[in-house]
């Protein structure tokens, strides 16, 4: 009965530590994921209008700006809680 006790106390505090974490741990992959994408979007551009490297260049800086802005959100977010 004891152990069952102390499986379930474990199961809970795993539980409550990646509610935590998560929301944390979602900044690296949208941080990444902008700048991927907008870096990808810059490339076609660039392939377009023969401006290489302006156009990827010009949407790492955006992809890397949503994403510090996510993370201040998601940061403010969960100073809330």
């Amino acid at each position: 009965m004891q152990q069952n006790k102390k499986k379930r106390k474990l199961a809970q505090d795993i539980h409550r530590a990646f509610q935590i974490a998560a929301p944390l741990l979602s900044i690296v992959y949208v941080l990444m994921g902008g700048v991927l994408f907008f870096g990808y979007l810059g490339n076609l551009l660039d392939q377009k209008w023969d401006s290489s490297p302006f156009g990827v260049v010009t949407g790492v800086f955006m992809g890397f700006g949503l994403g510090i802005y996510n993370m201040i959100k998601v940061l403010q977010h969960s100073n809330r809680k």
